[in-house]
């Protein structure tokens, strides 16, 4: 796998990527570079796990991210989740939406996807998260679960940041890049996910979009903008960027539990 442009990628099981990102093609002059990189020590230093995912080497920046695609194949509709960008702690931990603590199951497996009607992945609580994210991620390999869909997993902006404080989310990775930077960054995740699409679908599939930025790069021209009004009612409605047979929904972000899983279970009833 790669790019053309200033992000690089490979595959890495089970579920990751490895990436490097170009800093001399992001940022063109030696200022910028030097800006951008007191900027990361900053954000590096935010978050105790940024420090295992991420190192910077020269004009490149190299980390890990997460990408959970199966290439078994089934007679089920695909469905192709993405979400936002990854939490630095679940890159660690080796499994998208993995809890900070043992002993705890994160809401995304124990209620969203259950309460949606899509799927159960929750496994007992007991179980430490190294062996249950262990076993879900055998699961959507192999297709071993019930549901009426074959699950992709993917984010529409690969470079992880922690969940919570100044530095989190998407808006931590812009805030870290700066706003040029990011809409050229974009460019080259937007393909991504395209291909990951085209190579995921075959006769049907489904895009969900949990999160602004995935709605907007992926959304067919002339579609509706994003609003986290029309994602409550169930109204980001489209069709995927270049492929007008595959279905575009966006939902409310995750954190917004109830409203998601409601919109979610009504897009895939």
């Amino acid at each position: 796998m790669g790019s053309k442009g200033p992000l690089a990628y490979r595959r890495m099981p089970p579920g990751h990527l490895e990436c490097t990102l170009d800093l001399s093609a992001l940022y063109s002059s030696p200022r910028e570079r030097e800006t951008f990189k007191e900027r990361y020590r900053k954000f590096r230093d935010s978050d105790p796990d940024n420090k295992h995912v991420y190192r910077l080497k020269g004009k490149r920046l190299i980390f890990k991210s997460e990408q959970l695609i199966p290439s078994k194949r089934s007679n089920k509709p695909s469905l192709l989740l993405v979400f936002g960008n990854p939490a630095t702690h679940s890159i660690r931990k080796g499994m998208f939406f993995s809890p900070k603590e043992d002993g705890e199951e994160n809401r995304f497996w124990k209620h969203l996807l259950p309460g949606a009607g899509i799927v159960d992945l929750a496994f007992d609580e007991a179980l430490s998260t190294t062996k249950r994210n262990k076993l879900r991620i055998e699961s959507m390999r192999d297709l071993e679960y019930h549901s009426a869909f074959r699950i992709g997993l993917c984010v529409y902006i690969s470079m992880p940041s922690s969940a919570g404080g100044s530095w989190s989310g998407v808006a931590g990775i812009q805030k870290l890049l700066g706003l040029k930077a990011m809409k050229r960054l974009e460019e080259d995740e937007k393909e991504r996910i395209l291909k990951v699409a085209r190579s995921f679908f075959s006769s049907r599939g489904i895009v969900v979009t949990f999160q602004r930025n995935a709605w907007e790069g992926l959304r067919s021209e002339k579609q509706p903008t994003y609003s986290i009004d029309l994602a409550r009612k169930g109204k980001l409605v489209g069709t995927l960027r270049g492929m007008a047979n595959v279905p575009l929904y966006g939902v409310p972000p995750t954190r917004l539990l109830g409203p998601c899983s409601k919109v979610l279970r009504k897009f895939l009833a």
